[in-house]
């Protein structure tokens, strides 16, 4: 127990560090948003002192054995002046520092919106989400979506709550006790010693309340994000929401996962607002032994009734700022929460990256090969084994198999989605790991089953990864994927904006736009993972002329599982469980009568197929 809190001490430390560390890049508009607290306090109690002041000067003009009034820093006015002059001349000081208080709060609000909002949260979430594009697939299969979207919003906020919410507010209330203590010990040492004796009270209740704190913080981030992974997945997926008709239930789980936020969060609030009246209680103590002491001491005339005023006050402030320790415990437990996640995402290690001396190449030719390569996701069991494939440049190979065999495992290790655990994947003979990355990906071409295409122009959208290309380069584009007829019929060609999802195309011109962005830099290398899996016959037949033009003069595998489109290979690879277990051309495998041959009879359903396979026959 005692091991386990010294750590979770060590991590705290850390991440206060991490944050001060933060802090420190804004040091310059940080100490200018502190010089406005401090002018904005000195004020205060000037403003106070001469209160003060005024009363005594008033009770001077009533009664002339009252004790004469205490001046601030010792300056007084002319003996002269009459008690009708002092207070016009107190009257007119207070007006002005009024007047410059206010002047001093609207710089000072325009000094924390800048730095905050318009430095700090955008900057942050920047470099947030710039790690977030270099980190490698490993990231987000091990953090879900919800956790993601909430680590760029919610949690920079609450870093951002460090800096306005805890350091700056600590400092200015660390300062405030401070000058209030010199100040109250200055004017009556024994009455300061008396009304602060309970203070040491409030120091163990905020201790016991930060204790607590913490790790209620820590399950809601982790409630919020299951929150907003259910709000998440209930937009993306209303189209199957509604087919299934399944809007209660999604908003039933929506209701129960907002519903458990809310009851975490009242718990803390319910617990915020006990702890916050136990430390008013302790100060209002103070003002009791104030008021009994002070009362006292004014009626023996060792202290005069405008000290006395202006003692209270400051006690006031000084309990108010004490009370205010609450707010920023408690804003500090959520900002170390937030920081844990936030530089979590900053400390992540990429995974893939380009080596420090990538080896430089003019050109690829598109020759691929891969020695003894075994992969596996985290601890789990391997999605590849000792794989060896070669595929020359030109080539056209692919890549059949049962769900789970590993064959989009085997694409992504080509353009270092992933890298091997052991073995190597080979470009034109070199390692790909020694290879500029985004060489290496800009001279492959990939297009995914279900392809993702930006709510913008066509053009914009197949001019993606080469955004200077000309017009000439995207029509070019579009014709080698078949897209440029359709395209043109389309009611503004080009310039066509695409809805969300590309709602407004059809599954084969989606692929086939699709293809068109992976050409666009005409790659030697192209992946194809199974792009017509999940399209009707006759959009089949669009996406594979497509194809045909995508794949001429480039060195292509493509993961398939239709006979239309494995005939069109040169070599066809069979994967089970991670290992090749075939290969081969179409009648090549057909004559062995393997797996192949099994998988491609069972889809042997119309005459085209029969034709295809050369007729049924029975197993040798």
């Amino acid at each position: 127990m005692l091991a386990s809190s010294k750590l979770k001490s060590a991590v705290s430390s850390r991440l206060l560090l991490r944050l001060l560390a933060l802090s420190w890049q804004y040091r310059r508009a940080c100490l200018v948003v502190f010089a406005y607290q401090v002018g904005l306090l000195l004020l205060g109690i000037a403003g106070l002192g001469l209160s003060g002041v005024a009363i005594d000067v008033t009770r001077a003009a009533l009664s002339p054995n009252a004790h004469a009034p205490h001046w601030p820093l010792g300056v007084a006015p002319p003996g002269t002046w009459s008690a009708r002059q002092l207070l016009i001349g107190i009257g007119s000081l207070v007006l002005t520092m009024a007047a410059t208080r206010g002047a001093l709060n609207y710089w000072y609000s325009i000094a924390v919106g800048e730095l905050i909002h318009l430095k700090l949260v955008p900057e942050l979430r920047t470099r947030v989400f710039d790690k977030l594009q270099r980190l490698s697939f490993r990231f987000f299969d091990e953090n879900a979506s919800g956790s993601i979207i909430n680590r760029v919003t919610g949690d920079v906020q609450s870093v951002r709550s460090f800096v306005d919410g805890v350091l700056l507010q600590g400092a200015i209330m660390i300062l405030s006790l401070l000058v209030y203590v010199v100040y109250m010990a200055r004017t009556h040492a024994s009455l300061t010693l008396a009304c602060l004796f309970l203070t040491p009270l409030l120091w163990i209740a905020t201790s016991i309340f930060a204790r607590w704190a913490r790790p209620a913080y820590a399950t809601n981030r982790d409630l919020v994000d299951d929150m907003v992974l259910a709000m998440s997945e209930g937009i993306h997926g209303i189209q199957v929401t509604k087919v299934f008709g399944r809007e209660a239930e999604d908003y039933r789980r929506f209701f129960e996962k907002n519903r458990a936020v809310r009851d975490q969060q009242q718990n803390i609030f319910v617990n915020v607002s006990r702890f916050t009246p136990a430390v008013q209680f302790i100060t209002e103590l103070n003002i009791a032994i104030l008021l009994f002491y002070g009362g006292w001491l004014v009626a023996h005339q060792a202290m005069t009734l405008g000290d006395l005023i202006v003692f209270a006050g400051l006690l006031q402030q000084f309990s108010s700022q004490v009370a205010s320790m609450a707010g920023i415990i408690n804003t500090l437990q959520q900002s170390l929460i937030g920081a844990a996640r936030v530089f979590e995402v900053l400390d992540a290690p990429l995974g893939v990256e380009t080596p420090s001396q990538p080896r430089k190449l003019a050109r690829i030719s598109g020759q691929i090969r891969l020695e003894g390569v075994s992969f596996a996701y985290g601890d789990g069991a391997a999605a590849l084994s000792k794989l060896d494939l070669e595929v020359p440049a030109g080539q056209c190979v692919a890549i059949v198999g049962t769900t789970g065999a590993g064959k989009s495992t085997l694409l992504e290790l080509i353009p270092r989605f992933h890298d091997p655990s052991r073995g190597r994947v080979l470009i034109d003979g070199i390692d790909a790991r020694e290879l500029e990355l985004n060489f290496l990906r800009r001279n492959i071409g990939l297009v995914f089953q279900e392809s993702l295409l930006f709510k913008s122009s066509i053009a914009d959208n197949i001019a993606f990864g080469y955004p200077e290309a000309s017009r000439a380069q995207i029509e070019r584009a579009a014709k080698l994927a078949s897209a440029h007829s359709f395209i043109l019929e389309l009611p503004h060609g080009y310039d066509t904006v695409l809805e969300e999802g590309a709602v407004n195309l059809s599954g084969g011109q989606r692929q086939r736009l699709a293809i068109a962005r992976a050409l666009i830099l005409e790659p030697p290398i192209l992946l194809l993972d199974d792009p017509t899996t999940a399209i009707d016959p006759e959009t089949e037949h669009e996406v594979l002329e497509a194809i045909n033009g995508a794949t001429a003069g480039r060195t292509t595998l493509i993961v398939a599982n239709r006979l239309a489109t494995l005939r069109r290979a040169d070599r066809i690879v069979v994967l089970s469980d991670g290992v090749i277990v075939e290969r081969g051309t179409h009648e090549e495998l057909m004559d062995k009568r393997g797996i192949y041959y099994t998988a491609a009879a069972l889809q042997a359903a119309d005459q085209e197929s029969v034709a295809l396979l050369g007729g049924l026959r029975g197993p040798a």
